[in-house]
């Protein structure tokens, strides 16, 4: 690369000065004829202007040599950084990186001597904001990562060993006393449950975040909203919440989405609600209407949202209170799905909580 560079640049600047010579004695000896200079003093113009274009043309030639030296250089040591081992530290390569654009930047003045050697010198400024900028995105990337894998592992293990711990109760004797062994079953049951929520909710949000394919159409709102309402029915008398639909729409009133996945987020917000609202609570879901919109909320009257909490609610597997909420079972994913659901619908999950008061969700669908 560096002979290229210099061969090309070479050629360049001969070019150029060569031009600029002959423009330059060509107007110089036009002037000394029309001064009628002799023919001895226009040749001995000609032979210093010459002597001067060859000193400049070498002084200038030695410039653009140290330019590219210096820019292949820096070029190596990107290169270097770029190819070292997977295993180095992100934060050491973006330290580096950033060391040679401020050593390029600090003599951004010398490579203005060239066109082309400034313009290279601006390409490898470009490529070294854009290597940085890659660096920082992988380490977040590998931080959240790693971060997830963490949080699935905990969240795994706290069914599995409890699984564990009952058969290894069953079989120490309990099996043997139908009372005790039948709770233990139970409870062993109650944990696959849970273990099949997380797997089936990390699916979901596996498909989701990899950006997958919606199916959008229309549907009449309130009708949704009922049967949604009617199927979780049961799960209300469980947890001892009436949910309630206050509709300020007509039945004729549609929304533009898809339908499946709207159903998946307006569950997953009225499972929340019931968790964390107390007996003979209740549960309000209102439906509004705007010029090009249909506002719905999920509104109750429970335990609420510390203030400091609101802004990471919607991280994966981010609980409030985390005892309470491993009691209530959940696989901590499902305000993370609700969010990433509406995103794929270009809508925003707003929420307002006061601690004691209760909590407010609310998202908008075209009509």
């Amino acid at each position: 690369m560096d002979k290229n560079l210099l061969k090309i640049s070479n050629i360049k600047i001969a070019y150029k000065s060569l031009f600029f010579y002959i423009i330059s004695v060509l107007l110089l000896t036009v002037f000394l004829i029309i001064f009628s200079a002799t023919v001895d003093t226009i040749v001995l113009v000609f032979v210093v202007s010459f002597v001067f274009y060859i000193i400049s043309y070498l002084y200038f030639h030695l410039e653009i040599i140290d330019k590219i030296n210096l820019l292949n250089k820096q070029i190596r040591k990107i290169k270097g950084i770029d190819n070292s081992p997977i295993g180095k530290n992100y934060e050491e390569k973006i330290t580096e990186l950033n060391k040679i654009f401020e050593e390029l930047s600090a003599k951004e003045k010398y490579f203005k001597i060239n066109f082309e050697i400034y313009d290279l010198y601006n390409s490898i400024i470009l490529t070294l904001k854009r290597i940085i900028s890659e660096l920082d995105t992988a380490k977040i990337f590998k931080i959240n990562r790693n971060e997830f894998l963490g949080n699935v592992t905990h969240e795994l293990r706290t069914p599995i060993f409890a699984i564990q711990l009952s058969l290894e109760t069953l079989l120490d004797g309990a099996i043997n006393d139908e009372t005790v062994s039948t709770d233990f079953l139970k409870r062993a049951l109650k944990q696959t449950f849970r273990l099949k929520e997380l797997v089936d909710d990390l699916i979901n949000i596996s498909k989701l975040e990899t950006e997958m394919k919606i199916s959008k159409r229309y549907f009449e709102i309130n009708y949704f909203m009922r049967t949604v309402v009617h199927e979780l029915s049961e799960l209300s008398k469980k947890g001892k919440v009436k949910i309630k639909i206050e509709s300020k729409v007509s039945d004729k009133t549609r929304a533009f989405g898809d339908e499946e996945r709207i159903k998946q987020v307006i569950v997953n917000l009225i499972d929340n609600a019931i968790k964390y609202t107390s007996d003979n609570g209740e549960i309000i879901i209102g439906i509004t209407k705007t010029e090009k919109d249909v506002t719905i909320s999920v509104s109750d009257n429970g335990v609420g949202i510390p203030k400091d909490d609101l802004p990471r609610i919607f991280e994966r597997f981010y609980r409030v209170d985390k005892n309470r909420s491993r009691d209530m079972g959940g696989s901590g994913l499902g305000l993370s799905i609700v969010k990433h659901i509406l995103e794929l619908h270009y809508s925003i999950i707003k929420v307002e909580s006061e601690e004691g008061k209760g909590t407010k969700f609310e998202f908008n669908l075209p009509s």
